[in-house]
């Protein structure tokens, strides 16, 4: 019969596995299926926060929204089927994940989205109304079946997990890895790593599987009927010490002396006894859990204390400035600064010296390390110094000597004038009494034999020089004294004496 004439009616269909009535992820094979592959060819388990048992992949799937730990999964799935691949953040995975799942659902191969009526593979994201929101809005049976679909693809088609199962089963592919001299035997997965098998089998004839040392067991009938069902009867260490009590009040009694057990009533109590070995790994293994929680609920803690947590890099006060235009501007904000404080007293003590040079002064204390000796030459302590701060002679007032020497300090002595043209001294401005000329015991007065010319037209007045003319003597018998009129002394008019 040609394949244009086949009767799809009466076509023989494969192993096909009755729907289930679960309610929970726990009750499903694909949960253990997949959970199993996590274990035995990643390193998930432990590696993801907050994946370290079967119950915490089960709740997992049971959210409707991101959590990083269905995503690190898938996308460790899609690596291993296109290790090149990039988007795989929360928001992008969904969308990737179609992606991936729509190349591969092309080919004839059957996977659990095969549809009979079309013979063909449909898309689940466009076929499934559920799905069209996306996979973290679809149910936990939808997330589980596309689950299955990606690990069943791995399993035929990624590399990398052929290349661990032929290193499992010693199958010769590629030139033999050096033994490892510690154990002696290959790095690799070994092939009871890799295998999933029931530790036991009761009176009723039922498996028990056991997939990490967590306390989670299962329960199956036969596993190779299509009818065969998979139960989660036990997820702690309360429930798993009731299986176990409950399987040894169960035991067959003793049959005698000279009779052997059926194999039944051996296999029951060869798994009451792997069980009970199991105690102290489950011990272990719930500390470690107990561990991993706490340690991330810390993390988690930091995380929400640092978003509430307001981050500066500079002070919350800021600091007061004060500028000369505008010296009332730091009394608003107030005072922050204990520095800021003295530099307020420095620009009064100024603006107090430019009117008087004799007013008090605040005392006030050298930002200089030096220190002065307090001890005489006998090795006795002398009395506090009154004059212990003062330094010298310094322009500011406000750290000069005592308060009761300032009023009697003497005044210094006025300076003659460096230029010849100017015979003003430059203290005439504390010292003149007129304030349009030096004083009369200045340097630079006018001598009984000088006269002081007039104001150059065109020059600014100034009050600090003056031209100061003296008449030169000449020897003569007219009765002037050797003097001659100042607008013909040394054969210079008057109007040149003014305009020099």
């Amino acid at each position: 019969m040609s394949p244009a004439t086949v009767d799809f009616a009466t076509e023989k269909k494969g192993h096909l596995c009755p729907p289930s009535n679960a309610t929970h992820p726990c009750n499903r094979w694909e949960c253990l299926f997949v959970y199993a592959f996590i274990c035995k060819f990643t390193n998930l388990r432990g590696k993801v926060d907050g994946l370290n048992s079967p119950m915490d992949f089960e709740e997992a799937l049971l959210l409707t929204e991101p959590n990083p730990i269905l995503t690190q999964i898938l996308a460790r799935f899609v690596l291993n089927l296109r290790p090149l691949t990039r988007n795989l953040s929360s928001d992008q995975i969904s969308h990737t994940v179609a992606s991936v799942l729509a190349e591969f659902l092309k080919t004839p191969e059957r996977t659990a989205f095969w549809d009979d009526d079309i013979r063909a593979n449909v898309d689940p994201f466009v076929s499934y109304e559920e799905a069209k929101g996306g996979l973290w809005s679809a149910s936990w049976d939808f997330k589980l079946k596309v689950l299955r679909t990606l690990v069943e693809l791995q399993l035929s088609h990624s590399s990398e997990i052929k290349r661990i199962i032929d290193s499992a089963w010693r199958v010769a592919r590629a030139p033999p890895k050096k033994k490892d001299p510690a154990n002696g035997s290959d790095s690799g997965p070994q092939l009871e790593d890799l295998q999933l098998l029931p530790i036991g089998q009761d009176l009723r004839r039922k498996r028990y599987w056991i997939i990490d040392d967590s306390p989670r067991v299962y329960t199956s009938t036969n596993p190779w009927k299509t009818s065969s069902m998979l139960e989660a009867i036990c997820s702690s260490k309360v429930e798993y010490d009731s299986i176990v009590a409950f399987l040894r009040a169960e035991s067959p009694p003793d049959p005698g002396p000279g009779r052997k057990r059926p194999k039944g009533e051996l296999a029951h109590l060869s798994l009451i006894d792997a069980l009970e070995a199991r105690t102290a790994k489950i011990d272990t293994e719930l500390s470690r859990i107990a561990r991993a929680k706490k340690k991330l609920q810390q993390r988690n803690m930091l995380i929400a204390q640092a978003d509430l947590r307001e981050t500066r890099t500079r002070q919350k006060t800021r600091p007061n400035y004060a500028y000369i235009n505008d010296p009332g501007s730091g009394e608003e904000d107030g005072d922050e600064y204990k520095q800021e404080e003295e530099d307020e007293d420095l620009d009064a003590g100024y603006g107090r010296s430019r009117g008087s040079r004799r007013g008090v002064a605040t005392e006030g204390t050298r930002r200089s390390a030096r220190t002065t000796s307090t001890s005489k030459p006998n090795g006795k302590r002398a009395a506090p110094d009154e004059w212990a701060q003062w330094r010298g002679e310094r322009r500011s007032t406000r750290l000069g000597a005592p308060n009761t020497t300032q009023d009697i300090a003497p005044a210094p002595e006025p300076k003659r004038a460096k230029t010849d043209e100017s015979s003003v001294s430059a203290y005439s401005d504390g010292h003149s009494s007129k304030g349009t000329g030096p004083s009369k015991d200045s340097a630079a007065a006018l001598k009984p034999t000088e006269f002081a010319a007039d104001q150059v037209n065109g020059r600014k007045k100034s009050k600090f020089w003056y031209y100061a003319v003296e008449p030169t003597p000449i020897a003569n018998g007219d009765g002037t004294n050797g003097q001659q009129p100042l607008h013909e002394q040394n054969g210079y008019t008057k109007h040149d004496v003014m305009a020099e």
